[in-house]
């Protein structure tokens, strides 16, 4: 019987495929979704300004603003599932299987989020984005549970790495998958781990960047859906 860290990452891994499969596609709005995707990266540049210039928290911020978060360019991590899986079991322990599938699970809500919104301004003819169009995308395709999961689960994963990085047999099997993985071909995958697991390491108080980070998305958020102008606190 498959463990449930196991089966869940599995799970997580496919929703991520077939998503990336329908970017590739002719008729997606490519466009718009790179549009969009650099509009939300030099917003997060800016909310965040403060911790990126912080070598402590700089690892962090980009792995989950960047990597995960921002919904950057994942498909060569994941493209090849049936290599994964077999290899992932057998070196590492299922709660770690559990905790990547998370991982996973905010990138594919991300950007499930960030493809219906190049969808709308693919619709809407828009080209660029400014604070006014951004906040019009946003609440036409957005659903406030699932803008409140996503912001939740970065708090959770953030506090899940934190516990991992302080077991050394966690560390010491990410660092004895590098040659499994690459043989395999998901060397990307296995890097993606330990850069996170590594991120987490560097930083200087888990819970103050974890709160900080979840605060002010939260905050952003509400203010959104409440209909403010200047939902970041900037134009």
């Amino acid at each position: 019987m498959e463990k449930p860290g196991a089966q869940r990452l599995y799970e997580m891994l496919e929703r991520n495929h077939v998503l990336g499969a329908e970017i590739d596609g002719r008729d997606f709005p490519l466009n718009a979704f790179d549009c969009l995707q650099q509009w939300q990266q030099q917003r997060l540049a800016r909310t965040f300004e403060d911790l990126i210039r912080q070598q402590a928290y700089r690892l962090a911020v980009n792995f989950f603003l960047s990597e995960l978060y921002g919904g950057l360019d994942f498909r060569d991590r994941d493209e090849d599932m049936s290599k994964v899986m077999p290899v992932m079991k057998r070196f590492l322990p299922d709660k770690v299987l559990y905790i990547m599938s998370e991982a996973f699970e905010l990138q594919a809500m991300s950007l499930e989020f960030d493809m219906r919104m190049a969808a709308y301004m693919e619709q809407q003819g828009y080209r660029e984005l400014d604070m006014a169009r951004y906040c019009e995308t946003y609440l036409a395709c957005s659903d406030r549970p699932g803008r409140e999961r996503q912001i939740q689960l970065i708090r959770k994963l953030g506090y899940d790495l934190d516990r991992l990085v302080n077991k050394p047999l966690v560390n010491t099997l990410v660092r004895l998958l590098r040659g499994p993985a690459h043989a395999a071909g998901f060397g990307k995958l296995q890097e993606f781990l330990e850069a996170g697991l590594g991120s987490f390491r560097a930083l200087k108080d888990v819970r103050f960047f974890n709160e900080t980070v979840y605060r002010r998305e939260w905050d952003a958020m509400e203010n959104m859906f409440a209909g403010q102008e200047k939902p970041f606190g900037f134009e």
